[in-house]
Parts: structure tokens; sequence; C-alpha cells
């Protein structure tokens, strides 16, 4: 799949801004945690929208077998997470994600587990989730496109000058551009609690759901072996009642004449 310069902008942002989401949503669910997870102050992970170009320019010629989509987001996946966490922590001395605690990891940067979780949401990504975004991409009046494209780009820069020069630890005051950083920062704060609550309200209530049915389906079980133990007693019931004829042509009770046989 061949990009323009147009839709790979668009898309590139549309990316960075769902991968925000789905860090702070993730954090929320496993740590209980609402947290801005970016890098930058808007809510924005460059990472995600790089990692998601690279996979749909290089994974196109083959999107339709699931298991070439799978080791292919696994390795392009993991080789940006590398890159990048090698990135920020060499250079600014920071990191945004460390899997030194899990088991096969490299330097902390990646690690077997979530390369392979990598791997599965590329697949979802690429069959799902892709396809209604760039129809709404190629849908967009071409003007409207241009015009967010150069505003995401201001802010984008603006954010990245400032982000940087906190992390250099340069204190000169940029003016305008601090105060756009503020404002991206409060933008991303705000979504960072709608995005956040709402993953941990989802969650709960999955959860809750899915007690009310290991509930339901323990009274079911337990309604099954109730009717089951009330089949067999009135199996048995009949089964004593029920003639037998012996050698002679008298009637015997089954039950005497069971027990007459394992006596012999």
């Amino acid at each position: 799949m061949i990009f323009s310069f147009y839709q790979t902008a668009l898309l590139f942002f549309v990316y960075s801004f769902l991968g925000w989401c789905v860090e702070v949503a993730f954090v929320a669910i496993t740590l209980r945690k609402v947290q801005n997870r970016g890098f930058l102050n808007g809510p924005v992970c460059p990472i995600y929208g790089v990692g998601m170009m690279g996979v749909l320019m290089l994974l196109s010629p083959v999107k339709k077998s699931w298991i070439l989509l799978f080791f292919g987001g696994m390795i392009i996946c993991s080789a940006v997470e590398l890159f990048g966490g090698w990135i920020l922590d060499k250079i600014f001395h920071m990191r945004w994600w460390d899997y030194s605690d899990q088991k096969l990891n490299i330097g902390g940067y990646i690690c077997l587990k979530f390369s392979i979780m990598w791997g599965i949401a590329v697949m979802f990504a690429v069959k799902f989730v892709h396809p209604p975004i760039f129809m709404v991409v190629n849908k967009m009046p071409k003007l409207l496109g241009i015009i967010l494209i150069c505003l995401f780009v201001i802010a984008f820069v603006v954010d990245m000058i400032v982000t940087l020069k906190k992390l250099i630890g340069i204190k000169k005051n940029l003016g305008k551009l601090d105060q756009i950083a503020e404002e991206l920062n409060n933008i991303g704060d705000q979504l960072k609690d709608v995005v956040g609550h709402s993953a941990i309200t989802f969650a709960d209530k999955a959860e809750e759901q899915k007690e009310k049915i290991s509930e339901q389906k323990k009274e079911l079980e337990e309604k099954r072996d109730a009717l089951i133990e009330a089949i067999n007693k009135y199996s048995r019931r009949k089964l004593n009642a029920l003639p037998k004829l012996n050698k002679s042509g008298k009637s015997i009770n089954i039950k005497e004449y069971l027990n007459s046989l394992k006596r012999k």
C-alpha cells in the first residue's frame, strides 16, 4: 500500500493519538492509575504513529496472511520499540517503559511477552481498525485535511521544542511556545481523565459481568446436578417396583433379583 504525503501525515497523527489512548487505557486498567503516558505535552505518542505506518507500508503485500501479519508485526513493532527506547534512554536518560522484570527481555526495552502482544495487536489493527480509518481519511475534504495537518504539525513541533528544552534543562522562557505547550498539556490532562476513567469503568463492568456469568453458570450446574439426581432417584424407584419373572414363572422384585445375582 503506497500512501501519498497527505495520507501519510494524517494517518501518522491519527495513530499517534490512538496509541496514546491505548497507553492511557492500558495503564488505567492494569495499574488502576490515570496517567498521561505521552512523551510530549499533547495527547500523542509518536512511536505508535511511526510503528503503525511502518507496519502498513511494509506488510501490505502480506495483509491477507494472519501468520505473516503476526510475525511481521512482532518484528517491526519490537524494532521500533527497541530503537525508540534506546534513544530516550541514552540521549535523554529517561524511560517511558521498562521490561526488565519480564522474562526474555533485551535491555528492558523489549520482551517476548509484549512482542507477542504487538503481533496480535497488528493483526487486529490491520484487519479491523485501519480500513474504516483509511476510508474516513480518503473521504475527508482535501482542504480540511490540509488545515488539520498544518495545525497538527505546528502543535507537534512546538510541543517537541518545549519538551526538549525541559529535558535538556534549559530554563529560558519561550513565551508563546510555552503557552501553547501548556494548553496542549491541559488538553492532554482532560482527555487523559476521560480515557483513563472510561477504561477503568469498562474494566469494572466487564469484571462484574464475568462474576455474574460465573455465578449463573454455578447455579445452572447445581440445578443440573439436582435434576440428574432427581431423575436417578425416580429411575431407581421405578426399577425397584418393576416385576421380573424367575425360572418358575413367579414374579419377583427386581431389587431382590439383582441382589441374588450379586450373591451368586
